[in-house]
């Protein structure tokens, strides 16, 4: 009798590199999305992050096992040999990054980092923003013949769902959720800023949501504003994003928050300060309804630094220092766009 081989090819296994930040790691969903739609559940599709990131990797659907690594890859490398990958998508190209893809010795595709054109933005040598980063890392998917969703589509549509927490049961309804601050200092919503949502929206149900580092501030205004309720340090991502999924508008900075909003399609206002859209980092296909607001500086388009780290117009560390590009927001914008998503 003939021997039978079965012809029918392996499904890939893939490893996707992204070692932080909260936000970046969120927006790997359209790629896992696109990957999942493409080979099936037969596909390995790992994700590899820092640990203080791996609530965020939780976020995706459709990753077969987060790995995570407190310095460097060497704590996982064993692991990640025995899982045996046929390809590397490194979509953060750094030294730890092409450190481990010399050590996996695996089939690797790179995302462009624009950092030559993002630079030129900073030092103000160029004035055509970058491409999305999500474009960016959708475009390492073409060797698979993987093309991006249709260019109409947007929230869920485009990205695909984020995983569902699984305790939400006891999570107060929210009609507006409010992202306040950032570990970057050239993130966070002005006072003013604040201040204004919050009487825009006393007819409705709020939630203050943030790190530990935000708690104290938000237990302030919430004890201020009877329809606010601060969760700041109590809830976690995936809470959060419940949170922001069923909430009718999502005010932020540039922030994690502002990319859940984009992922859950509901409409945002993001607040810019010392980082701006032209960076390539803005919410990807985001609710229509969805504005950017620019602080009224000098050149309202030129970003300060690439993290909003530091600030053109001053040398202090202090979010709420007066001269920083965060502080120059016309409250009067936000709140008219509450009005008018919030009717």
């Amino acid at each position: 009798m003939a021997a039978q081989f079965n012809s029918t090819p392996r499904a890939p296994r893939i490893l996707i590199a992204r070692f932080s930040a909260l936000g970046d790691i969120v927006m790997m969903q359209p790629v896992v999305t696109a990957l999942r739609a493409t080979y099936g559940k037969d596909a390995v599709v790992d994700f590899l992050c820092m640990a203080r990131c791996r609530q965020a990797a939780e976020l995706l659907s459709g990753i077969d096992v987060v790995h995570t690594v407190e310095r460097g890859t060497g704590e996982v490398l064993n692991t990640l040999r025995e899982r045996e990958f046929d390809y590397l998508l490194d979509l953060h190209g750094t030294v730890r990054s092409r450190s481990l893809a010399r050590s996996l010795d695996v089939l690797t595709f790179a995302v462009d980092k624009q950092a030559w054109n993002r630079w030129r933005l900073i030092r103000g040598w160029r004035s055509a923003p970058v491409p999305s980063f999500v474009d960016r890392c959708l475009e390492v998917l073409r060797p698979f013949g993987i093309t991006p969703p249709r260019t109409e589509s947007w929230g869920p549509e485009a990205w695909g769902a984020l995983r569902p927490s699984e305790a939400t049961d006891d999570l107060p309804p929210a009609d507006l959720v409010i992202g306040l601050g950032s570990s970057h200092p050239g993130k966070h919503l002005s006072n003013a800023v604040v201040e204004a949502a919050l009487q825009a929206s006393r007819h409705v149900r709020v939630v203050l949501v943030g790190g530990e580092a935000e708690r104290a501030r938000t237990e302030g205004l919430a004890a201020q504003h009877p329809h606010a309720r601060a969760v700041a340090g109590d809830w976690d991502l995936a809470q959060t994003t419940h949170a922001i999924s069923c909430a009718r508008a999502v005010l932020t900075g540039d922030t994690v928050t502002m990319h859940l909003a984009a992922a859950t399609g509901r409409p945002t206002a993001a607040v810019w300060g010392c980082t701006r859209p032209s960076l390539g980092l803005s919410g990807w296909r985001p609710h229509p309804d969805s504005i950017d607001v620019m602080p009224d500086v000098s050149a309202p388009h030129k970003p300060c630094s690439k993290h909003g780290g530091t600030c053109k117009h001053t040398r202090s560390d202090d979010p709420f220092h007066p001269d920083r590009c965060g502080q120059q927001i016309d409250p009067a914008e936000i709140t008219s766009w509450l009005e008018r998503v919030l009717a």
